[in-house]
């Protein structure tokens, strides 16, 4: 009688056990099943080990014959390169495209600036070896008749915003680094971050500069707060500019670049390039700090916002085998840093990514790793000499 009682317990608990373990993994399929569906609609799921996922990006994702982009790839392109916004990350992009393409930069007397002002550039360094322009990329501010003057005229326009405050950050860090040291920098005390934007007429008392509004001084910009100014300039500038990368949504928006340049998947390649990570960050400020700074740098914001609207109406505006194709532009990336990151990497070392929907087979080696790699002045030296513009 016990055995038998003893026995019906066991079979209780093994069936609510049972359950249990049904119920949760139930739950946990259907929670995962949301979470892809969220990604694949919004593409806000970034996997910290992308890794493992790279089998479903290539097994489980439709596959069919590649076709390259219908029409002429764009080589004419004028790049707004903005400060702290990923803008030498894409640089890199551009010095790469230009230099498998045999394509000819404009470089000035100085080492990477094009401009410092609105209304002119920079003395230009005419190319002895070649006879027109094909890609401006270098730090200016911007203004389409000084672009447009060096430019063909069937360039497409791009730039890259980053939220103000993530800019305003690392420019305050990379600005404070003993080799790039800025003057008004040196004379903020303890807390730099809290102290410019808590005090700015005591530090920072320009309209723009290097920590304030530094994103819409870059788009050119006049010193206004006056909405109706702001508004109209912002239009103008939605005219000219194709896309406008937002960084928070990096491999989102160089996916769409890659559509509107009919550019292949090996051309939208990167590693993260000058990027100082030192310093403080946004833990070291108040909610009161971060209120004041909305209003502080509220140009930026303005720039941003419009910008960020813009892109997220462009996304959706695809169909939504774009999500399949930022997914598998990611997993990609991983195969690349990883390849690029391994210690036994050599000139025989060979990464190939497969034939996909979106792509035709193709081959990484460690000079691509290298040109990646690359910094920004010893890139320009390079092409400065294929083209015949050292200074």
């Amino acid at each position: 009688m016990l055995r038998t009682m003893l026995s019906g317990k066991s079979r209780t608990r093994c069936q609510i056990v049972g359950a249990l373990v049904f119920t949760v993994t139930t739950m946990s399929l259907v929670i995962f099943g949301l979470q892809t569906h969220l990604w694949r609609k919004r593409s806000l799921f970034k996997y910290e080990n992308a890794s493992s996922f790279v089998n479903y990006a290539y097994t489980q994702l439709p596959v069919a014959h590649y076709q390259l982009p219908a029409g002429k790839e764009v080589r004419h392109i004028g790049f707004l390169k903005v400060h702290k916004a990923a803008s030498s990350t894409m640089q890199n992009m551009f010095f790469r495209f230009g230099l498998k393409r045999n394509l000819t930069f404009v470089f000035t007397k100085h080492p990477n600036y094009f401009s410092r002002s609105v209304k002119t550039h920079l003395p230009l360094v005419e190319p002895k070896h070649r006879e027109s322009y094909d890609i401006l990329c270098n730090h200016g501010m911007f203004n389409l008749d000084v672009y447009s003057s060096v430019l063909p005229k069937d360039s497409v326009y791009l730039a890259i915003v980053r939220d103000p405050l993530a800019v305003f950050i690392s420019a305050v860090n990379y600005y404070s680094q003993p080799s790039q040291l800025l003057n008004y920098l040196r004379k903020v005390p303890g807390n730099k971050l809290h102290s410019l934007i808590q005090h700015p007429q005591q530090y920072d008392r320009p309209f723009f500069s290097y920590t304030k509004n530094v994103m819409a001084r870059d788009f050119g910009f006049p010193e206004t707060t006056d909405e109706s100014r702001i508004t109209s300039y912002l239009q103008k500038l939605d005219s000219i500019f194709k896309l406008v990368i937002i960084v928070e949504y990096f491999e989102e928006s160089l996916i769409l670049m890659k559509h509107y340049l009919k550019w292949n998947l090996k051309d939208i390649l990167f590693l993260s390039n000058n990027v100082y990570g030192k310093g403080g960050s946004v833990q070291d400020l108040s909610p009161s700090d971060i209120r004041v700074f909305r209003k502080r740098n509220s140009l930026d914001y303005s720039v941003y916002d419009f910008f960020y609207k813009k892109f997220w109406r462009l996304l959706e505006s695809q169909s939504d085998v774009i999500y399949d194709e930022i997914f598998h532009f990611r997993s990609v990336l991983t195969l690349l840093q990883t390849f690029c990151s391994s210690s036994n990497l050599s000139n025989n070392s060979t990464l190939e990514i497969t034939k996909s929907t979106w792509n035709d087979q193709f081959f990484i080696y460690k000079n691509d790793c290298d040109l990646m790699k690359m910094d920004e002045l010893e890139f320009i030296k390079i092409l400065r000499q294929k083209q015949g513009s050292e200074l």
